[in-house]
């Protein structure tokens, strides 16, 4: 669900890049938007200066609501299947802008602060594309996720100092956001429910 996630958002930030810019000399499709590492495990710094932005996870950690209950839906044999509420992270991620022309970078950061300004909200209703990734989805519903929601989340000078510092790299112009990601309901749950079939009621 996480890969599903940040797969189709960097397609959809690099088109909506392409689109604004017009220029396919420096924009063109897969050679604008990253989605890996900035650092490789043993040190080694893995940007190019040929793309302009490198989408990066950089924390998450669970949303918890009141009110979650588990669903239950019919089986064959006529038992009810209990499934657990659905799953709600918030994922933070980096978007880095690193291109070799440092005013450049800066202008891709700005395409990217404008594409979350005007799509804020991800869901299948509005972006059919949204699982698009997703190999077999019939048999593969963990994968599945059913809206993404975004905003920019600020940090302080310090906040900074210590995320480059655990990456590993030195500051690189960045913008980090908090996306709020709700999956859909993992299906092969093993509790099994009867049902009820009829009521007893005593009378006082």
């Amino acid at each position: 669900m996480i890969r599903t996630s940040l797969e189709f958002l960097k397609k959809e930030l690099e088109s909506y890049i392409v689109e604004r810019e017009q220029d396919p000399v420096n924009y063109d499709i897969g050679k604008v938007v990253d989605l890996k590492p900035i650092v490789l495990p043993n040190g080694t710094v893995n940007i190019t200066d040929s793309t302009h932005i490198t989408i990066m996870l950089v924390g998450i950690e669970e949303e918890r609501r009141e009110g979650k209950r588990p669903q239950f839906i019919p089986t064959d044999d006529k038992q009810l299947l209990k499934l657990n509420p659905p799953v709600e992270l918030n994922l933070y991620l980096l978007f880095a802008a690193h291109n070799s022309n440092y005013e450049t970078s800066l202008r891709d950061l700005s395409d990217v602060v404008g594409f979350f300004q005007s799509n804020p909200v991800f869901d299948e209703q509005n972006y059919p594309a949204l699982n698009s990734t997703v190999d077999k989805p019939d048999n593969k519903p963990w994968q599945l996720i059913e809206k993404l929601s975004l905003r920019m989340h600020s940090l302080t000078f310090e906040q900074q100092n210590n995320l480059w510092a655990m990456l590993g790299a030195k500051y690189i112009p960045s913008v980090i956001y908090k996306m709020n990601l709700l999956t859909f309901f993992e299906t092969k749950s093993k509790i099994k429910e009867p049902v009820i079939t009829e009521l007893d009621l005593v009378e006082p």
